[in-house]
């Protein structure tokens, strides 16, 4: 018989063996695993019922093992009772993951006597045994993580024989759409992303090469919080400095230099050094929805008499597609910028991270930009001096995402007029001078629709307008939140509409199921609390558990819940909203974003409780409406306390205070 794993379980007997249900192709599994040798019944067990085996699970293991051997017919003695389990006794040149096993191990030995044509060919035939993802529709904790371990040894593999041919002298080219894909696929791989900086520079797209590292990079800092390997950085500083790379073959011999091509006279600095001319733009993403007007008005020509330096500023709500459409505005100014495109994550909120401090901010644009390490001075105020000098009279454009505030970049704008920087940040920078400045708004409806849409798969949501459209309301037009949903309908193939509405009209757990992979809307909306101060924490938590859903206040009814004076809850609300906290549908009326009071209500009190100390009484204070008593005398046309007028009990009488009147 002839089994295969890598892809749907089959077995092959004169014909196809219909092995049975789930518990026999479980079972089958493990038993193939380990061919010829005893599996214990435990293992058997944890394999095919997980940790919830039955009372009778002992009997049931029989008769599923008794089921196998029917479905093998002739050649049911291979599976064999033996001791403490079960053995399946079959060659393992007949297990298709044993044959891809021992061609690799092949191609391996033939590498490393330099037999590298011999260790291509065993590669491809060892790949070519794959007909799919390995163990397609089965699961299971036992089974997902053999399937996960065949899957890396396939990639594994694919990289060694991606990385024979580059040094073969096979053209870049004809490799950098399959190893893109396959960083596309695994976007953490550190392996498979330097095999595509090496194709992509040996293609000659040595700009493609550099994006591609700080694309990793980002990663890799965002959801591990780690920098890259000291392989990889060694390879992006030598792409960097036009190092010889000691990769290609015959193109490019080990140890030995390329020859250098000439390059224009306008292509080179006054110190001999390349121009810039590089993008470290990110990808723009194909779901880019709306936004037309936002891009319309700030990608606006530059006047030609314009000499100051243009600044671009987008803020909005943790969520709200800040990063995407600055993105997307990059790549439309791209061609008007040809000194070239920087990105900087600023970390501003970042989940788990301090922000990026300015000096290190600008150490890696003057890297980016083409100085060596040694050229980069110690302070921050002299690498501000440096990065200006570099830049001057020169068309580059600037990303500075995710800024904290208008502090962390100031020493990071150039100085003239030939320059763009777009900033993106979570909080209004009033401070910035001369930028123009747009808040990003929620998606439209018919635009968050078409989000999601997209991303699900029009397939599966056909005919189902009404489902979409509450999905949509659910997440409350935040484009992140829409995303997340979308992303998770898409790879359960299983769901319908109705099991995510159900999954998200609660909104106790909401914001846990907006989480999909490396996004995280809790933790997203969390970063944006990180830096408040107490005061500003603490009106927070407070209306967050006092509104309900679209519920507006005011300064007087914040005061009273929060046990403020009125003019220190009319300048937090004002800093609040300032911080994409809030939001105003009239001037002095404030509201939360619906996902937003929900992470504020679930977040644990924190100072004094509204009512504990009011004008020197204890009062005991139920649920406000709109309207309140003042207690304490006026000041500037503000009562300095007030109470809600609900239900007020008087616990310990407080002294009468002059100018204390109930309205």
């Amino acid at each position: 018989m002839y089994f295969e794993l890598l892809g749907n379980l089959r077995a092959q007997h004169d014909g196809p063996v219909d092995i049975g249900g789930l518990r026999q192709q479980k079972l089958l599994v493990v038993l193939l695993l380990q061919p010829g040798r005893v599996v214990t019944a435990d293992r058997l067990i944890e394999a095919v019922w997980d940790d919830r085996p039955p009372p009778t699970v002992r009997r049931q293991l029989h008769n599923a093992v008794a089921g196998l051997r029917r479905s093998f017919g002739s050649a049911k003695s291979m599976i064999l009772k033996d001791g403490p389990g079960y053995r399946l006794d079959v060659p393992s040149h007949d297990v298709d993951a044993h044959r891809f096993d021992s061609l690799v191990g092949q191609a391996t030995a033939a590498a490393a006597e330099n037999r590298s044509a011999q260790a291509v060919d065993l590669l491809e035939q060892a790949l070519r045994l794959w007909k799919g993802p390995a163990l397609s529709g089965l699961n299971g904790s036992v089974l997902d993580i053999i399937a996960a371990s065949l899957e890396e040894r396939r990639l594994g593999a694919t990289e060694q024989l991606l990385e024979l041919r580059l040094k073969g002298g096979e053209a870049g080219a004809v490799l950098v759409p399959r190893l893109g894909e396959l960083v596309s696929q695994n976007p953490l791989r550190e392996d498979t992303r330097r095999l595509l900086m090496l194709a992509l520079l040996a293609s000659g797209r040595k700009a493609d090469a550099l994006t591609a590292y700080e694309q990793g990079r980002r990663l890799l800092r965002d959801e591990m919080g780690i920098e890259p390997s000291l392989q990889l950085r060694r390879l992006y500083e030598q792409i960097l400095r036009d190092d010889p790379v000691p990769l290609l073959g015959r193109r490019d011999a080990p140890g030995s230099a390329p020859a250098a091509k000439p390059r224009p006279a306008e292509q080179v600095r006054s110190t001999g050094k390349p121009l810039g001319g590089r993008s470290f733009l990110p990808y723009h993403t194909a779901h880019f929805i709306g936004r037309a007007e936002e891009l319309r008005s700030l990608g606006a020509p530059r006047p030609a008499t314009e000499t100051a330096l243009r600044i671009v500023a987008v803020d909005g709500m943790a969520g709200a597609g800040k990063t995407t459409l600055a993105v997307r505005l990059a790549h439309q100014l791209a061609p008007n910028y040809p000194d070239g495109q920087l990105f900087v994550d600023l970390q501003g909120h970042a989940p788990g991270q301090e922000p990026l401090a300015p000096e290190i901010a600008l150490e890696r644009m003057l890297l980016d930009f083409g100085l060596q390490p040694e050229e980069i001075p110690a302070g921050l105020r002299q690498r501000s001096a440096r990065w200006r000098a570099e830049v001057a009279e020169r068309g580059v454009l600037v990303v500075l995402d995710d800024v904290l505030d208008v502090r962390q970049i100031r020493p990071l704008l150039p100085g003239t007029g030939k320059a763009q920087v777009i900033v993106t940040s979570r909080r209004r920078l009033v401070g910035l001078d001369g930028a123009v400045s747009c808040s990003l708004d929620l998606l439209a409806d018919a635009d968050a629709v078409e989000l999601f849409n997209r991303i699900a798969g029009a397939a599966r949501v056909r005919g189902q307008a009404a489902a979409v459209a509450e999905v949509v309301a659910l997440c409350a037009n935040l484009p992140l939140a829409v995303s997340i949903a979308a992303s998770r309908f898409h790879r359960r193939p299983a769901w319908t509409l109705a099991d995510l509405i159900g999954r998200l009209r609660d909104d106790r757990t909401r914001l846990r199921e907006l989480s999909h992979g490396a996004h995280d809307l809790s933790a997203l909306l969390g970063a944006s609390f990180d830096h408040l101060s107490a005061e500003q924490r603490h009106l927070v938590r407070v209306l967050g558990r006092t509104l309900v859903a679209g519920e507006e206040v005011d300064a007087v009814t914040a005061a009273a819940v929060a046990n403020l004076p009125v003019v220190a809850a009319d300048r937090l609300l004002e800093e609040l909203f300032d911080l994409h906290l809030l939001r105003q549908s009239a001037a002095g009326r404030y509201h939360f974003h619906e996902l937003l009071r929900q992470y504020a209500a679930s977040q644990p009190a924190a100072g004094p409780e509204p009512g504990e100390s009011v004008a020197g009484g204890q009062l005991r204070v139920e649920m406000p409406p709109n309207r309140c008593w003042q207690v304490g005398p006026m000041l500037d046309g503000y009562p300095t306390k007030v109470v809600p007028m609900a239900r007020v009990e008087m616990l310990k009488p407080a002294p009468r205070r002059s100018g204390a009147v109930s309205t």
